[in-house]
């Protein structure tokens, strides 16, 4: 394997005509460099530094290709830059016409020498010179800094930017590193290896009754229908949610199965079903009983769904037996399950899943209604006690999860304030050891927290929102995101709120994060204000 790494590496070499690295000149930035921030033990936040050595990259002291990434702050709209417009912003510097979009420039010290003489430019003396951590810092400091850093200290503080389309974080990331487009001579401590890379894909809430079955089945659109959105826009709002709340009006923009294409491209997938599939189904064109056809799960397979969580307050819809043919469904369909069982000690159990090498335990709780709970010798959903849910994350570890995930069906509909039990639970649930918690309910996407522990900070998105849902209560319920999240073996590296729109009640589709998504992440932003502090 060694062996086959370093031919390629020549190879890159060659085909890239990269020459030996010398002084910047007269140009060359003379910053001092400084450390990134630092916070308290008791903090529930904290920045992250640079990771430390792991098994998942290679070690190196000597002059290696290092693949160099722009990066933004995690708020910015930004996700693509141009590797012209790279080489003007070095060497234009800040305050310029060029920097219209960006107020400093900042580079990773031991690799601006690389990436200069790759781009073939002079960086101006304004462009700053900082360590990788001290680059980050920079980037979250405002709201307009550029930085560039190596791939191997890529930290989910900041986002990785996207080189000429080319991505190397997320679902639609490229596997084969000789593509990246800053790959430079450098002398990262850690050489970035996209063996050890991989995603998740998360989504909300499902519920493929009322318009996924009238458009799936009774329009005769297929079971792949909700799944086949594209790109889409809002062109304004119209009366009436619920008391007079206005809805939004959007439309399909082109690129049909972009949406299903993301959750293909992830590695993993997995969202909330928030509707039984019982054998013995009725079609519901309204009301707040929901359960769909069985054949309806085909189109979750298909679009790459991987696991379902079936802990929620809708799931006993259909009694008992039907949690009992939900579960024996999705064992056909080959969509693995947590949440439920035929009994609470079955209902607790994990899914395994597998990604990236690892072993990983999905765990799913519901809050909402206690009556639908599994129990002695009735079929029901996993309650969220929450001394169960430390102690079944605590069994996992034990039984060899590398990591755990868990999703609680939790908190207040129609808001995206988190209450302090929430906020309690999910402190003890990473204490306990989970390393991603991903909520459901509200129907509105809620805020985000990043948890200190030893190991490295846990991540939790309290609320996903709504993904296949007709609900017509507000703007808020026909929006959600999908959570793009990449990791490097267990340790999270980037977060990306892909916001989404429902068309025809049932079909997800992307709005741009720096167009009609922003306003989404907006919210989020500010529903986030004392959970992170990025």
């Amino acid at each position: 394997m060694a062996a086959r790494f370093a031919l390629a590496l020549a190879a890159v070499l060659v085909v890239c005509g990269l020459v030996a690295l010398g002084p910047f000149g007269s140009g060359s930035a003379t910053s001092t460099a400084t450390s990134g921030r630092t916070g308290s033990a008791s903090s529930t936040t904290q920045p992250y530094a640079t990771p430390s050595a792991s098994p998942f990259v290679s070690q190196s002291a000597t002059p290696a290709l290092i693949p160099m990434v722009p990066v933004v702050a995690f708020w910015s709209t930004e996700r693509s830059i141009g590797r012209t417009e790279l080489v003007s912003l070095l060497a234009a510097g800040a305050g310029n016409g060029s920097m219209a979009a960006f107020g400093s420039v900042a580079v990773d010290s031991a690799d601006l020498p690389g990436l200069a003489s790759t781009l073939g430019v002079t960086p101006a003396a304004s462009v700053e010179a900082l360590t990788a951590d001290g680059v980050k810092a920079a980037v979250r400091a405002t709201g307009n800094a550029l930085g560039v850093i190596p791939a191997s200290d890529m930290t989910p503080d900041v986002r990785a930017l996207a080189v000429d389309g080319v991505a190397l974080f997320g679902a639609n990331r490229i596997r084969d590193l000789a593509r990246w487009p800053l790959l430079v001579r450098g002398q990262a401590a850690a050489a970035f290896s996209t063996a050890a890379v991989w995603t998740l894909a998360a989504g909300g809430d499902v519920m493929l009754d009322r318009a996924a079955y009238d458009e799936s089945i009774v329009h005769r659109k297929g079971v792949d229908y909700p799944w086949d959105g594209g790109n889409a826009i809002v062109d304004g709002t119209t009366c009436c949610g619920m008391d007079g709340a206005r809805l939004a009006l959007g439309r399909q923009t082109g690129s049909p199965g972009a949406f299903r294409a993301l959750l293909q491209q992830a590695d993993l997938a997995v969202v909330n079903l928030e509707s039984p599939a019982p054998n013995a189904y009725s079609y519901h064109p309204d009301g707040l009983v929901f359960t769909m056809d069985p054949a309806l799960l085909a189109g979750l397979r298909n679009a790459g769904i991987d696991a379902v969580s079936l802990a929620n307050n809708h799931m006993g819809n259909a009694g008992a037996q039907g949690v009992l043919d939900t579960m024996h469904n999705l064992d056909s369909a080959g969509i693995d399950h947590a949440g439920a069982g035929t009994d609470a000690i079955a209902a607790r159990k994990p899914a395994w899943l597998a990604a990236g090498g690892l072993r990983i335990a999905f765990l799913a709780y519901d809050a909402i209604r206690p009556d639908y709970w599994a129990a002695a010798g009735r079929p029901g959903t996993a309650g969220l006690r929450l001394s169960d849910v430390t102690a079944d994350v605590r069994a996992a570890r034990s039984a060899g999860a590398d990591l755990v995930i868990v999703m609680p069906h939790w908190g207040t509909e129609y808001s995206d304030e988190t209450t302090s039990d929430q906020r309690g639970e999910a402190a003890a649930i990473v204490a306990a050891g989970a390393d991603l918690i991903l909520g459901s309910h509200s129907h509105w996407v809620g805020p985000v927290e990043s948890i200190s522990r030893r190991q490295g900070p846990a991540f939790v998105v309290y609320s996903l929102g709504d993904l296949v849902f007709q609900l017509r209560h507000d703007v808020r319920t026909q929006e959600g995101v999908v959570a793009d999240l990449t990791f490097v073996g267990t340790r999270l590296a980037q977060v990306d709120l892909r916001p989404t729109l429902i068309l025809n009640g049932c079909q997800p589709n992307l709005l741009d994060p720096g167009g009609d998504g922003a306003r989404l992440l907006d919210a989020v932003r500010r529903a986030s204000g004392g959970l992170l502090d990025w």
